[in-house]
């Protein structure tokens, strides 16, 4: 009977708490076929593969239950609760209980997927969900046991492919483990932007966090054909500079983790671009600009074919956001350029009403691998490399 398509079986569990802070990867593939003027990008997964490292400190007696929970279930399907996503309830729960009062709307929680109620790791239970409503979660059966004030999980199932790697002192043990989940979604269609668009596409609010030195790229593919007697001679591959970096974005939890989680599914790693603005003030405007003009002084940043083409987003301070492209720049008086956009902002704005002049790039994700940091009890750091692409 358990291979009829109606029945779900939730394999054993790792019932360890895991120690914050902890590591979660999300995985795509992309094919990236790339020309001298642009590329297609073709995204070869249809969801991606979710992975996290968890680090347990497990006292004399849990090692033992630990060490055999390892050698009788490594190299199977296991259950892995997402720590990172579960809640603490505030209220016990009786054993007669179907129906947990948790705040759904935040978290990966799944119809047919389990969840642990636990309350340690010699006391919880497993369990399977039939319905998921905003604010609960009706169960397949009562829980069976009386909880004082238990966590609620998600589960996933999952593999161990690395095993479990152990540092064992005459007090306690450290176990080390790396889940690779097993039962991957995409959660493209959950999302709904949030951003203004641009083009068609998001345009990123939110500056970056920086969390460390920001390492930045630029280059120009290209080979280099040297017969070792004469000069080099250099062949450009692009008819672009390649500029990459990687932003990092501070998110609370649950629910901004499970924002920014939705909106990386719906970019389907390095398929989907989207707008990325330097957020540094890039431009300086020198004059008023009228609603209706296409012309604006601006403080000199050099030769003035290092405006043209590129995109920028002017910030107002009541909150306007505004995007355009730059299609002519020229020199003027005093070290300043006159550019030229590519329509009009249908508002007027003086100097002192800019809050943020500065480049906008249309980026993609640099690779289809971004890791995210649950480094707080309540927060999270989204690791996102990414690279421009042709506008």
């Amino acid at each position: 009977m358990l291979d009829r398509a109606d029945v779900v079986v939730l394999p054993e569990t790792w019932p360890f708490r895991a120690r914050f802070p902890l590591a979660e990867t999300l995985e795509w593939m992309t094919e990236v076929l790339g020309s001298r003027t642009g590329e297609q990008r073709l995204a070869l997964r249809s969801a991606p593969r979710q992975s996290f490292s968890y680090s347990v400190r497990l006292s004399i007696a849990d090692y033992a239950r630990g060490a055999a929970f390892a050698r009788r279930r490594v190299g199977t399907v296991i259950g892995v609760p997402v720590w990172a996503e579960g809640i603490d309830l505030a209220v016990d729960i009786a054993a007669t209980a179907s129906i947990l009062p948790v705040d759904t709307t935040a978290g990966d929680w799944r119809v047919n997927g389990g969840v642990m109620i636990w309350e340690r790791s010699d006391k919880f239970v497993v369990a399977r969900i039939t319905s998921v409503s905003p604010d609960s979660l009706e169960l397949l059966a009562p829980i069976g046991l009386d909880f004082q004030k238990p966590a609620i999980i998600p589960l996933r199932f999952a593999l161990v492919p690395e095993g479990f790697s152990v540092d064992r002192n005459t007090t306690y043990s450290d176990v080390g483990t790396k889940f690779l989940v097993t039962d991957n979604i995409d959660l493209a269609a959950a999302y709904v932007s949030t951003y203004p668009k641009y083009q068609g596409l998001d345009v990123v609010t939110e500056a970056p966090l920086l969390v460390a030195n920001v390492s930045d790229s630029i280059v120009r593919s290209m080979e280099l054909n040297d017969n070792g007697f004469g000069p080099i001679v250099v062949e450009t591959l692009r008819s672009y500079v390649d500029f990459g970096q990687t932003v990092s974005f501070m998110e609370s939890r649950p629910s901004g983790v499970w924002k920014r989680r939705k909106w990386l599914h719906s970019l389907r790693g390095k398929q989907k671009p989207f707008w990325l603005p330097t957020f540094n003030q890039d431009i300086l405007l020198q004059a008023n600009i009228g609603a209706a003009a296409t012309t604006a002084l601006v403080r000199s940043i050099g030769h003035p074919s290092s405006y043209i083409g590129r995109h920028v987003m002017i910030l107002l301070k009541d909150g306007t956001r505004l995007q355009r492209q730059i299609t002519n720049a020229g020199a003027s008086d005093g070290g300043n350029d006159t550019i030229v956009i590519s329509s009009s902002l249908g508002k007027s704005a003086a100097p002192a009403d800019v809050a943020l002049f500065c480049f906008i790039s249309r980026v993609r994700l640099n690779s289809d691998s971004v890791s995210i940091d649950h480094k707080y009890i309540d927060a999270s750091v989204v690791n996102i490399p990414v690279i421009e692409v042709p506008a």
